[in-house]
């Protein structure tokens, strides 16, 4: 993952634990925090299980960029 601020390498810093009771960890969707290596920024709940590409916290798509 890169950072999309400075381009710097995203190391992944927590993940999350699987909620007490799950029986279908295959298909659970965990997210991750991550910190970029070289600016220090850190992006909050990330899709972190392989063939994720859908962050399920925000579509950002709807989001008009403001630059």
């Amino acid at each position: 993952m890169i950072c999309n601020e400075c381009g710097g390498i995203l190391n992944v810093i927590r993940v999350e634990e699987y909620p007490e009771g799950v029986k279908d960890k295959i298909n659970y969707d965990r997210l991750c925090d991550v910190e970029c290596l070289d600016c220090g920024k850190v992006f909050y709940s990330l899709p972190y299980d392989f063939g994720k590409k859908i962050n399920a916290v925000k579509d950002l798509s709807q989001i008009k960029k403001s630059r």
